[in-house]
């Protein structure tokens, strides 16, 4: 047997084909994934805005792990379409099933002779996803995982098309037979109904949870049983040349129920005992944190029917969660068997959850992490939902452009507040969590600064964002003079202007020892404290050191003048305060919430401590996200990007053409 694996594993790794294959799908993984990179550096904003729990590791490694995944169904097949069809072309076949090697023993020649180069060219394409981490945070353990289970469909595949090869003379049949089965078990999951007994033989759903970095013990089963058939079945094919005529008939029908009978039986038993073995992603810590925020027992509704898949995926997803807080519950309701109290319920589809903790409850559609963040911290916020936007006097639009604030109101909506506009003129209601006054562009009546003055008098709470403003507004209210001009900084930082600074510090008072975000701020304007009053302020938050309130025009040519009152810094530019029941937070710039902003450093979250501080919450500012930043330099990233799609696959095509130009001088 060694003598013969040698020879396999010889034979492939000295073949053009091998390098010329590894090339080949090493250029079409790194096309695919600094396309995708390109396209998640757009993006990124955004994603920090919405809030979306997804980085590098998901939105980068992720694909091109299934991309890698769908080429070794081609590129598996390719290697080892010849395994015992060439033998049986070449007429070495019969001398080799004559040989005093049994039959098992040369199947497993064989089958490790395929699988072992297709394993080594795995982990070689697994460097292309690794290199991020020049620039990026990867999850290791999960990226070990997926080459696990990479490796268990490489296995996979080579048992399928050793199959194929032993079943015909032609390796193009072969080829084309591995091809078909192996894209029918890919696919297979979409087109067969989810309480289907047979869709267990789909690949996909064993693949992925293993490609995102969770361990199955049913899936590593699926594998191990389907490549042993496809093992046997090769063997069984190989028992009609080495057996006498009057014996094949039996063995044959033998050999064949014993390992359909394994199957029956196997599957069922793989489902029924399938529990995780690892999860690479521990549950987010926004959504523990969210949880940990309820108070007394929290009961989750699964409205689900009696379908494996789907009990599955719920139990997947609260489990760890039940783990953490023992006063979780979970029951099951079947609203087929049920349909009256389904429609009472306002039941819309089969999976949903229904969640009652706190006297309230709330309805998740959608089976994600993200989705039960969102309800959990819906049900655990506190006071009245209202949100009260003062309108009329110029203030910034709270719609989708990139000067509104639109994404900003669709992240507090999703914590359970709701914004609504307030006409100026119209009294503040009492029952208003906040009065958000975003960038008035001129004074407000005096109507309208006694009706903040009385609503911050009954202990009201006002996040005030200052823009362009050279009115009395904050004098009257807060003891707050606006400084002339623009806070402009001559260090800029990388992808900056020299209008856009950053903040690191000055929220530490407002937060309970967690780590400060970081506020991003563009054009913003300092803040002169004149005469608190009975206000007490809580925190301060200070721009840099070397910037100067510009009073002309914001250009290249604008240098520091004191003889024109530009002073340097660094400048008070937003400014906490509490007095009694009554908080109030002014910030000298208003563009930190805007969507062109918002999802910049921690705008987002940095916005979210303020509203959690001035509501009296602890409700979690952002998803704990870790990976989202790539963090190398352009011309790291332009260097990088060339080895991978020119420098890696040429040099594999030079080992090709190499080794053919030496094998055929020898």
């Amino acid at each position: 047997m060694r003598h013969l694996l040698w020879r396999e594993l010889r034979a492939r790794l000295r073949s053009p084909l091998f390098w010329l294959l590894a090339a080949g799908l090493w250029a079409i993984c790194a096309w695919l994934l600094f396309a995708q990179l390109q396209v998640y550096q757009q993006i990124l904003p955004r994603l920090v805005a919405g809030d979306v729990p997804l980085g590098v590791n998901a939105l980068l490694v992720s694909p091109t792990l299934n991309t890698l995944a769908l080429l070794l169904l081609v590129a598996v097949p390719v290697l080892g379409m010849d395994a015992l069809a060439g033998e049986r072309r070449s007429g070495r076949l019969p001398l080799l099933l004559a040989s005093p090697l049994s039959l098992p023993r040369l199947l497993l020649a064989k089958w490790l002779g395929i699988a072992l180069p297709a394993g080594l060219l795995v982990l070689l394409l697994l460097l292309l996803p690794a290199s991020l981490a020049l620039g990026a945070r990867l999850q290791w353990d999960r990226l070990a995982v997926a080459l696990l289970m990479l490796w268990a469909l490489v296995a996979l595949l080579s048992a399928l098309v050793l199959c194929c090869s032993a079943l015909t003379r032609q390796p193009a049949a072969a080829l084309a037979g591995a091809l078909a089965v192996g894209g029918f078990l890919w696919l297979m999951d979409a087109f067969v109904p989810a309480d289907a007994p047979w869709r267990w033989l789909a690949l996909s759903p064993h693949l992925d949870p293993g490609l995102h970095g969770t361990l199955r013990a049913g899936d590593l089963a699926w594998f191990a049983l389907l490549g042993g058939a496809f093992l046997a079945f090769a063997g069984i094919a190989l028992l009609r040349q080495r057996e006498r005529p009057p014996l094949r008939p039996l063995r044959e029908a033998l050999a064949l129920g014993l390992v359909v009978t394994v199957l029956v039986l196997a599957a069922p038993l793989a489902q029924r005992h399938d529990r995780t073995l690892y999860r690479s992603q521990p549950v987010p810590a926004g959504l523990l944190e969210a949880l940990k925020n309820l108070h007394g027992p929290v009961t989750v509704t699964a409205w689900a029917p009696d379908l494996p898949v789907l009990r599955a995926r719920i139990e997947q997803l609260l489990r760890p969660l039940q783990e953490q807080y023992p006063n979780l519950s979970l029951r099951w309701i079947d609203p087929q068997r049920e349909p009256r109290l389904a429609r009472e319920a306002g039941v819309l589809r089969l999976g949903e959850l229904h969640i009652e903790a706190m006297g309230r409850s709330q309805q998740v559609r959608s089976l994600t992490p993200q989705a039960l963040q969102i309800a959990f911290s819906r049900l655990a916020r506190l006071g009245d939902p209202w949100i009260v936007a003062l309108q009329g006097h110029g203030e910034a639009d709270l719609g989708e452009g990139p000067a509104g604030l639109g994404d900003w109101v669709k992240a507090l909506e999703q914590l359970g507040f709701r914004v609504v506009g307030l006409p100026g003129g119209t009294a503040i209601p009492d029952n208003a969590a906040l009065v958000l006054i975003a960038a008035p562009q001129r004074a407000l009546p005096l109507p309208d600064q006694e009706a903040i003055a009385r609503y911050l008098g009954g202990g009201g709470r006002v996040l005030w964002l200052h823009e362009h403003d050279s009115s009395d507004n904050l004098q009257t209210l807060f003891g707050l003079r606006p400084l002339p001009g623009t806070l402009i900084s001559p260090v800029q930082e990388t992808g900056l202007t020299a209008l856009q600074f950053r903040v690191r510090r000055g929220l530490e008072p407002l937060l309970e020892g967690d780590a400060p975000p970081v506020l991003l701020m563009d054009g913003a304007h300092g803040l002169l404290p004149e005469a608190h009053g009975d206000w007490r302020p809580v925190a301060r938050l200070l721009g840099p050191e070397r910037a100067w309130n510009e009073t002309g025009a914001l250009d290249e040519k604008a240098r520091h003048d004191p003889l024109a009152g530009e002073r340097r810094g660094p400048h008070l530019v937003g400014l906490a305060l509490a007095r009694g029941e009554a908080r109030a937070v002014v910030l000298g710039d208003s563009d930190l919430a805007r969507n062109a902003l918002i999802g910049r450093a921690g705008n987002r979250a940095g916005l979210m401590t303020l509203v959690n501080w001035l509501t009296g919450n602890r409700l979690a500012a952002t998803q704990a996200v870790d990976d989202r930043q790539i963090r190398w330099t352009p011309e790291t990233g332009a260097r990088l990007a060339l080895a991978q799609l020119l420098g890696v696959p040429l040099l594999l095509v030079l080992v090709g053409l190499g080794i053919h130009w030496w094998r055929r001088r020898a």
